[in-house]
This record gives C-alpha cells, sequence and structure tokens, in this order.
C-alpha cells in the first residue's frame, strides 16, 4: 500500500509539473504574439512619448547695440554684452509613428522610423557680462533689449547645434536606443531611420 501512495505521489506531482509548464509554455507564446503584432510595437515605442536622441549645450556670445537719439544728446545710446547657455533637444516625435511604420514578416518587427527633428530650443542662463548706456551710462536700459537677446541667442544656438549635425546624430541614436528597447524584450526587430531632413 505505502508503494501505491509513493507511486501516486511521484504522478501527481509530474503531472503538475507538466500541467505548470504547458501553461508558463502557453502565456510565452500568448506574450510573444502580442509583442509581434503593429499594435504590440507600437504600444512599447509610444510608452517613451518622445524619443529624445541627442542634446547639444553651447555657450554662446551676443552683442546688442541700439543708437541714440540726438535730441537726447545720444545718451539714450545703448550697448550690452551677453554670455548665453542654451540647449538644444533633437529626437522623434513619436506620435508621427503609426501602423505604416511598422510591419510583421517571417515573426520578425520592421520599423520605418519617422524624420528626427528638433524638439526644443532652451535658454538655460543669460549672464549679462557689460551693458552701457550713452557715454555717461545715466538712463536705465531699455527691457525691449532683454528679448532681442533672446531672440539672437536661440537662433545663434540652432545654427550651432545644426553646424554640429545634431539631426544626424539624433538619427543614429534614435536606431540604437529602439534596437536597446526591443533587445531587452528578446523581441526581434530591424529599425530602419528616414533620411536626415535640412536642420533649421
Amino acid at each position: 500500500m505505502k508503494t501505491f501512495f509513493r507511486w501516486l505521489s511521484v504522478f501527481l506531482l509530474a503531472a503538475a509539473a507538466a500541467a505548470g509548464g504547458w501553461f508558463y509554455h502557453g502565456r510565452m507564446q500568448s506574450a510573444q504574439t502580442e509583442v509581434l503584432s503593429r499594435e504590440g510595437v507600437l504600444t512599447q515605442i509610444r510608452q517613451l512619448n518622445r524619443l529624445e536622441s541627442t542634446a547639444f549645450y553651447i555657450d554662446t556670445i551676443i552683442r546688442t547695440e541700439k543708437k541714440g537719439d540726438w535730441r537726447k544728446l545720444w545718451q539714450d545710446a545703448q550697448s550690452g554684452l551677453f554670455i548665453v547657455r542654451g540647449k538644444v533637444l533633437a529626437g522623434i516625435d513619436l506620435d508621427k509613428l503609426t501602423a505604416d511604420n511598422v510591419n510583421i514578416i517571417d515573426g520578425k518587427a520592421i520599423i520605418s522610423l519617422p524624420e528626427v527633428e528638433i524638439l526644443s530650443v532652451d535658454l538655460e542662463e543669460i549672464e549679462v557680462y557689460d551693458i552701457r548706456t550713452g557715454h555717461l551710462n545715466l538712463l536705465p536700459m531699455d527691457k525691449t533689449v532683454f528679448k532681442t537677446v533672446q531672440e539672437q541667442a536661440r537662433k545663434q544656438v540652432l545654427a550651432s547645434a545644426c553646424k554640429a549635425e545634431i539631426l544626424k546624430n539624433a538619427t543614429t541614436q534614435a536606431q540604437g536606443k529602439l534596437e536597446d528597447l526591443f533587445r531587452l524584450t528578446q523581441t526581434p526587430v530591424s529599425v530602419y531611420p528616414a533620411a536626415v531632413p535640412v536642420c533649421k
């Protein structure tokens, strides 16, 4: 009788293990099927919101000058020297990624990326190095000068980032980041970036 119960216990344990393995295998197959659908791939990517692949920092110098009025004896003439620290972010707006950008071929995800773009141009700090109003520096500085400084600084910071080929670097980085994302999920994928657009 003891032998019978011993064999019965072994049989039940084996059956439980087989059922557990079947359940685990079924879950894995189900998960893999979900990942390798267009909707599953898009969901994984869109969780990133924006793919900020490259950040460019630069310090630049802005000079301003305003000619004075002879009726004020040119005392309202203004000149300024500013040091500006700027940051440019480039990457992909993933809201532009649609099902047309994703194909599943032989169990492999094929992703065609939208163009990278400039996501933001920010001025993190503006330091006043020198300000002069007229020869005697008697009048206060015209506050509109700071608006001019901001406008010129944004243009100059962006131009420097474009010269440093920020969009080309962002394209390469975006491709690599998405490949790394799917490598972590063990999903076979090929990522094809769009042509690098003109930076402006």
